[in-house]
């Protein structure tokens, strides 16, 4: 697993597609998490049919199409610690799944390699005191603002350096195709 964490509006989900975009393009089967922390967020629209489902009782309502299938569980979000994620990833021989934010559940583990993303150096500092490494690079915004390493962590621009990000990732992470 690989923790993108950052504040709002600091360049995660560019750095989570982008990531995505280049590695299943090397070949590597990538899955993906996001933390939505707005209160209230559901993927299910009103008073549509699965919807109908859930508000029935359903705690699990899976809905299938000819181009997706979608498992929604009716359950405390808050509640979901990292091995509930995990769990939700083994149906299939992932090479590398990436978590978009979940801070709180992955800056304290040493054993989720973590990329930041920050928006300045200020926003960078405060991310560097709440992280454990592994830490393997800093991006997004701060990236026009400063290029030399910040606590000897290197600052890669996706932009003009997003190769270096992915070999660099792939390097750390010991990422291997299966061709």
């Amino acid at each position: 697993m690989l923790a993108v964490i950052g504040s709002s509006k600091s360049g995660k989900t560019s750095i989570v597609a982008y990531l995505i975009s280049k590695l299943t393009g090397k070949g590597f089967k990538v899955g993906s998490a996001k933390h939505v922390h707005h209160r209230g967020f559901t993927i299910d629209a009103a008073e549509k049919d699965t919807w109908r489902h859930a508000r029935a009782g359903a705690k699990r309502v899976v809905c299938i199409s000819e181009d997706e299938v979608a498992v929604i569980r009716k359950q405390r979000g808050d509640s979901y610690g990292l091995e509930d994620i995990s769990k939700l990833f083994r149906d299939e021989d992932f090479d590398l799944v990436i978590l978009e934010g979940f801070r709180r559940l992955v800056s304290d583990r040493t054993d989720i390699a973590k990329i930041l993303t920050a928006k300045d150096e200020e926003d960078a500092e405060r991310l560097l005191k709440l992280t454990k490494p592994p830490i393997i690079a800093a991006t997004g915004r701060i990236c026009t603002k400063r290029s030399e390493p910040i606590r000897g962590i290197p600052i890669i621009d996706m932009k003009k350096e997003g190769a270096q990000l992915v070999s660099t990732l792939v390097e750390r992470m010991r990422l291997r195709t299966r061709h």
